[in-house]
């Protein structure tokens, strides 16, 4: 019997940021919150949005969440943000009137993965769009197995393919639910810091300068010992889905 996956907002409940909080950390790495995740919308869900953070549970556990927020995006292919950092910018200083949803998260708990969260996720991101009469959504998607490559180029990566889907399972996700997969957002990410700063963001001694494979990035992170100075650049995908009208 196929799992009831109930979905609310945060504006519902405030008590439940405590929830998206613990998942963020579960679902990033470390050194991703020394970037764009140090800003006051991704460290304090109830500061903006509240009725875009969603939540998601199966009977009384919580099994996923979705973080998503609204923007005006005028529809021009070479006006899409660059990625999370512009996205988060844009959220934080602009308001009203918006068109489009972005999906800046889509979180499924380690321990439900493979039971279709991630399809209701996306659904739910539709639904919501609609609700709040946005038209289009994009997501700048992280794909899931990138980290498992990151001396693959992500141009290449995205055109690695599973029969005939993306061989990436979250950006397959979203094809099979009709995402168009747009463009590369790059740089969408950039975390940069101090050598010691990343030794102790990853757990990792850096004894020359050079590119290291870090646990969770997408891209080698470089370093240079002789300016203290350690900087990684993350890409990821554009997608877009379409929110068809009620009725159709």
């Amino acid at each position: 019997m196929k799992s009831i996956i109930g979905v609310e907002a945060l504006s519902q409940n405030p008590k439940l940021a405590t929830i998206i909080n613990e998942m963020d950390k579960e679902a990033w790495p470390n050194f991703l919150f020394n970037g764009t995740m140090q800003s006051e919308f991704w460290l304090n869900p109830l500061s903006k949005h509240q009725d875009f953070q969603l939540i998601f549970s199966i009977e009384d556990e919580y099994v996923g969440c979705g973080r998503t927020a609204p923007i005006f995006w005028n529809g021009k292919f070479e006006d899409i943000p660059s990625g999370y950092d512009q996205v988060v910018e844009e959220v934080e200083v602009k308001d009203k009137p918006w068109n489009t949803l972005v999906g800046l998260a889509g979180i499924v708990s380690k321990k439900h993965l493979g039971k279709g969260i991630s399809y209701q996720i996306i659904k739910d991101f539709v639904a919501l769009a609609r609700k709040h009469d946005l038209t289009n959504i994009l997501i700048p998607v992280r794909p899931t197995f990138k980290s498992k490559y990151p001396l693959v180029t992500m141009e290449n990566y995205i055109q690695w393919k599973k029969g005939n889907w993306p061989y990436d399972p979250w950006l397959r996700v979203h094809v099979k639910l009709g995402g168009e997969i747009l463009k590369l957002a790059e740089p969408s990410m950039i975390v940069e810091g101090k050598v010691a700063e990343w030794q102790k963001w990853t757990g990792l001694y850096f004894g020359e300068s050079g590119e290291y494979i870090v646990p969770g990035a997408l891209n080698p992170v470089m370093i240079d010992l002789e300016k203290d100075y350690g900087r990684y650049v993350e890409p990821n995908v554009w997608v877009l889905h379409r929110v068809p009208a009620i009725n159709q």
